[in-house]
């Protein structure tokens, strides 16, 4: 027969109520600075320094399709030959304080590597839906979308809707 208390006893904590607080505060504080880290990543400057520095290639919003997640772009070929596209890429990035910071949702994106060509003199739409990566835009607030053409960065800005 097993005495009442006695198995109580043997699995019993040694220490006080301190030493538990001070190890839930230091579980709280080590998960508090794992999610500030993983958040970071939006807040990255863009790596597109340099953009629209190609003569003759254009991207432009086209007027009244910016809606609060989607737009249609127009990109332009102005010169005298072809170029080739990131046919599905683009980058969606947001000017906080003075600087282009990229959506962490396009900076993450795995795009693959399909391509398009537009040929000299020639324009097409280019529809973007970015719910998924960024939600809605603010009204009011400076945006860029970049998509890649010849693989330089081509830029269209506008304004949160």
């Amino acid at each position: 027969m097993v005495k009442k208390g006695s198995l109580c006893k043997k699995y019993e904590t040694k220490g006080n109520g301190a030493e538990m607080k001070q190890a839930l505060i230091f579980l709280i504080s080590a998960g508090m600075l794992f999610f500030t880290a993983c958040g970071s990543g939006s807040q990255e400057e863009t790596i597109y320094t340099e953009v629209n520095t190609q003569e003759g290639i254009s991207l432009t919003l086209q007027e009244g399709t910016l809606k609060g997640a989607s737009g249609t772009f127009i990109l332009s070929n102005d010169t005298e030959e072809a170029v080739t596209y990131s046919a599905h890429e683009y980058h969606l990035e947001q000017l906080k304080e003075g600087r282009w910071v990229e959506s962490s949702g396009t900076a993450e994106a795995n795009w693959g590597e399909e391509t398009a060509q537009l040929q000299a003199g020639e324009e097409v739409e280019l529809s973007f839906n970015w719910k998924a990566f960024l939600g809605n835009t603010t009204k009011g607030t400076q945006y860029r979308l970049i998509i890649l053409v010849d693989e330089g960065p081509v830029a269209a800005e506008f304004t949160g809707a």
